[in-house]
């Protein structure tokens, strides 16, 4: 079929447009840029025009139902009449009267989806409405089909609508001789030389002729033989076809538009390219710098909790200086005049040991758990302050010096994550929310040093509880009473370097649960506040990820269509 080059061409650059409209859509393109890659794309569909004109006989129709091998117009059906007929694509059969010198005829012929022709009637009834073609069709015409017939090749009114024509529509004319197998080839020649003659009188300029039967070569193809066939070698047929599809196909309003809207779809590519990069280059810079913010975050919980270990032994130390006094004081008590006091005091004297026991814890641990809690605040405060200053550095001013281009809903979707951002660390950074959270994570650690200080106090009584009850509470009355108090006081003042052993021994014990406990929730405090330091930048990892995501698959279609368009520009097909 003829200028199957330039379809194929056109429809391969449809297939590349519809990708770009699809992709200008997933990217946010502007309407007006969608709507110009739509209007270049249904341009593209425009029908090819075809113009032949000629002698009344002169083999016009016989040609045309060869050029597309089916015989859509009848030969000497039409009447020869000073019409002109418009074969057009549609469902099905119809005529629409257009004026009283043009009727366009609708069929459902495949190949007339792809072409318009425009069948004339004979150049000796042209003249009087030349108007009509030569300011509708002419200028508009991808292919003008001047046909004569071998049988008169002389007509004059061929040459007087050439004339009409002149050079100011000299663009794609071709010259065809039709019936040629009606004479010999010597005759042939004759003629095509005395027509080439004329055109260059006429236009100043020779144009192809070509001498063809186009009822042999209609035959060739409506019984589908092969290219060396007789029938269509002696039609000399496929000069003419291949004259018109490279023609047509490297015209330059053909080739040319087909050239020109490859040149704007590559210019609404690259600039979604351009978009696409720059944004990933953004993602990628934002991700770089979550990633030194994780491994900075990382090495300050570490140093964090490296604090702890210093914070324990701190308090370990107060402890043990308690559990000294402690002993000291559980030394005074164990003599042999305070000792028979205790047996008859009635349980005051382990009242008042404990009371002092636990103020000396009191004051002295809890001062230091307190202060370690306080040097905790000003760190985590610290910290809120430092992550807020490498926001604004590293991303708000990144935003503001901006210029490369970017997606205008990425933009918009980074700029709101960054204000909730910032939103979050200046209000954690308040000293309502950072008490509130220090209260929310130590607050354990503060209920749980309640319950073994009191323990740990009481172990040392507890021992000598067990240790005065065995000679002492005895159920006994008179003097066996006061010889059991006397034993259990000496047994005791006796016995006291055991229960001062027994006592410091009990006194560790609590030592280590306790700094176990506080060690414990200590950290646990500090891994929960560098995880909620975590989720405040999440959000902003979960947008990179996701928009790598989304943006790596496109930047990679708009590759491709980039690609495709060049390699389409640079094809054979384009303008030469």
């Amino acid at each position: 079929m003829v200028v199957e080059a330039y379809l194929e061409a056109r429809a391969r650059l449809a297939g590349v447009l519809g990708n770009l409209i699809s992709l200008a859509r997933e990217t946010d393109e502007t309407t007006a840029t969608i709507e110009t890659l739509q209007n270049l794309s249904r341009s593209l569909l425009e029908p090819l025009l075809f113009v032949v004109v000629g002698e009344v006989k002169a083999g016009k129709s016989s040609l045309l139902n060869a050029l597309f091998g089916q015989e859509f117009c009848k030969v000497d059906v039409l009447p020869a009449t000073d019409k002109i007929y418009v074969f057009k694509y549609a469902d099905a059969d119809r005529d629409v009267p257009v004026s009283d010198h043009l009727t366009e005829r609708y069929r459902p012929i495949e190949f007339l989806k792809n072409f318009n022709i425009v069948d004339t009637p004979g150049t000796n009834t042209i003249v009087a409405t030349h108007q009509e073609i030569t300011t509708s069709y002419v200028p508009l015409a991808d292919l003008i089909v001047f046909v004569f017939s071998v049988v008169n090749p002389w007509a004059a009114s061929a040459w007087e609508f050439l004339r009409l024509l002149g050079n100011r529509w000299k663009k794609n004319i071709v010259f065809v001789l039709q019936q040629a197998d009606l004479r010999s080839p010597d005759e042939v020649q004759v003629i095509i030389k005395h027509l080439d003659q004329t055109i260059l009188q006429i236009l100043g300029s020779s144009c192809p002729i070509f001498a063809v039967s186009a009822k042999k070569a209609l035959r060739a193809k409506l019984e589908s033989v092969p290219a060396d066939n007789e029938l269509w070698q002696e039609s000399n047929f496929a000069a003419l076809e291949n004259w018109i599809s490279k023609t047509v196909t490297q015209s330059e309003q053909r080739g040319g538009k087909l050239h020109s809207t490859a040149q704007t779809g590559q210019v609404v590519a690259n600039s979604i390219q351009a978009k696409l990069q720059g944004a990933l280059e953004v993602l990628k810079s934002d991700q770089e710098k979550l990633g030194h913010i994780r491994r900075s975050l990382e090495s300050r919980k570490d140093q964090t909790l490296r604090q702890v270990g210093g914070f324990i032994r701190e308090m370990e130390m107060a402890y043990d200086t308690c559990r000294e006094h402690g002993e000291k004081l559980l030394e005074e008590r164990l003599g042999f005049v305070q000792t028979f006091k205790m047996i008859f005091s009635g349980g005051k004297w382990e009242k008042d040991f404990q009371d002092q026991v636990e103020a000396d814890v009191k004051a002295k641990i809890q001062s230091k758990i307190e202060q370690a809690l306080g040097l905790l605040e000003t760190d985590l405060r610290g910290i809120w302050q430092d992550l807020q200053e490498r926001v604004q550095l590293h991303f708000e001013a990144d935003t503001k010096r901006q210029v490369r281009p970017a997606l205008p809903s990425f933009i918009s979707q980074r700029g709101i994550i960054l204000q909730k951002l910032q939103l979050t660390l200046l209000e954690q950074m308040s000293d309502a929310k950072i008490k509130q959270q220090l209260q929310s994570w130590f607050g354990e650690t503060a209920r749980w040093l309640r319950v073994p200080v009191g323990v740990a106090a009481a172990g040392g009584i507890f021992t000598i509880i067990a240790a005065l009850a065995h000679a002492a509470v005895l159920d006994v009355t008179g003097t066996v009473a006061g010889l059991a108090a006397l034993s259990g006081t000496l047994y005791a003042v006796f016995r006291r370097r055991h229960i001062l052993r027994e006592y410091r021994l009990r006194m560790d014990e609590k030592r280590q649960e306790l700094s176990e406990a506080v060690d414990a929730q200590l950290r646990h405090a500090i891994t929960a506040f560098y995880h909620e330091v975590a989720t405040a930048f999440a959000p902003l990892e979960t947008f990179c990820e996701a928009e790598a995501h989304r943006l790596v698959p496109l930047k990679d279609r708009a590759d491709q269509i980039e690609r495709a368009l060049i390699e389409f520009k640079g094809a054979t097909y384009s303008s030469p």
